[in-house]
């Protein structure tokens, strides 16, 4: 390929992340894959951005590192975002003799569903985020193509142009096994109600199990309402953790709860616990039963009750298993193959 591959970079925090995240290590992975096998590649992301590729800077720095001036109106941040998003389309454009293809991976990827018509060549929108009808609308009005995360994704809006699903995967050299658990369960994620942590945390407490949470407070109201109040010497709340911090608390698990009550497209965490081994125990919604295998890798239940119920037999889980399935399904290099199919296809 003569021409560039133009990958769209989100600006919320630092590719790859320095602690938790999920979208940008999925870019990351992505534009290096890509690299390593002989592709160019230009990388739209922060100045701050460590890639192999061709970086255009779109920003000095994430939107995460910039420092508002106390007063100033509550929607400066989302502003400054789409000043940056606004300004990685001049830079696009800008470039259009060069590209072959562009994979949009910013979290608001309806800014740029009118790109294919103006860079005549094929845009895919990777949806790493929940569709909705306004968002939805916009896809539909410029025929663009979609690359879904799960088919789960897909239920809501099924008429869209979806081109193809691609499951996210991880770099296994960055997650051991290990074949034996600690004494406590997980939960890993942000503290806010679509993640459910306060489910958890009563299976925790009823079947008298540790738990260690593991994620920032996104919500802080319902931190302080919610959550502090249950916070004991058997349910620890850590914050957000380093990425090595991480992967040790994954290792020493007995499971990872993850009581979802949102449609949640793909699950990360869910993958990075079994590549160390660890089961899943899950609510069913969203991308659940198509990450977790169902007695195999870990349990899909219901409710508190059906998961205290999973907590109890866990033991009945293969560590060996759960690190096996996310090798056959979930890896990096699982990932690039699908997306290097589209380049060879290119879906018209």
């Amino acid at each position: 390929m003569s021409k560039k591959i133009a990958i769209l970079g989100p600006v919320g925090i630092s590719i790859p992340p320095k602690k938790q995240g999920g979208i940008e290590w999925m870019v990351y992975y992505l534009t290096e894959g890509l690299v390593k096998k002989g592709y160019p590649v230009l990388l739209f992301a922060p100045a701050s951005t460590k890639t192999s590729a061709q970086l255009v800077p779109v920003c000095q720095k994430p939107i995460s590192e910039y420092k508002t001036p106390q007063g100033t109106e509550a929607s400066r941040g989302l502003r400054i975002e789409l000043s940056i998003l606004t300004n990685t389309k001049t830079e696009l454009l800008k470039r259009k003799r060069e590209i072959a293809l562009v994979f949009n991976h910013t979290v608001h990827g309806g800014m740029f569903a009118n790109l294919e018509k103006r860079l005549k060549v094929p845009v895919y929108h990777i949806l790493h985020l929940p569709l909705f009808k306004e968002s939805a609308n916009v896809y539909k009005n410029f025929n663009a193509r979609l690359i879904s995360i799960s088919n789960n994704q897909r239920k809501i809006f099924p008429a869209l142009r979806y081109c193809v699903t691609i499951y996210n995967g991880i770099d296994l050299k960055k997650f051991p096994f290990s074949k034996y658990a600690k004494d406590y369960f997980l939960f890993a994620g942000k503290i806010r109600i679509s993640k459910n942590p306060r489910d958890a945390i009563v299976a925790a407490k009823r079947a008298g199990e540790k738990l260690i949470l593991a994620g920032k407070i996104s919500n802080q109201k319902y931190f302080k309402e919610k959550i502090e109040p249950l916070l004991d010497k058997n349910i620890i709340h850590l914050g957000e953790v380093s990425f090595s911090k991480m992967k040790k608390l994954y290792l020493g698990a007995k499971a990872l709860l993850s009581p979802i009550n949102w449609e949640e497209p793909f699950g990360l965490v869910m993958i990075e616990s079994m590549a160390c081994g660890t089961p899943v125990i899950a609510f069913n919604r969203g991308s659940v039963p198509e990450v977790v295998k169902d007695g195999k890798t870990g349990f899909i239940v219901k409710n508190t009750s059906e998961m205290i119920k999973a907590m109890k037999k866990i033991d009945q889980i293969k560590r060996e298993d759960c690190r096996e399935h996310v090798e056959e399904n979930f890896s990096v290099e699982k990932m690039i193959q699908a997306y290097e199919k589209l380049l060879h296809t290119q879906h018209r």
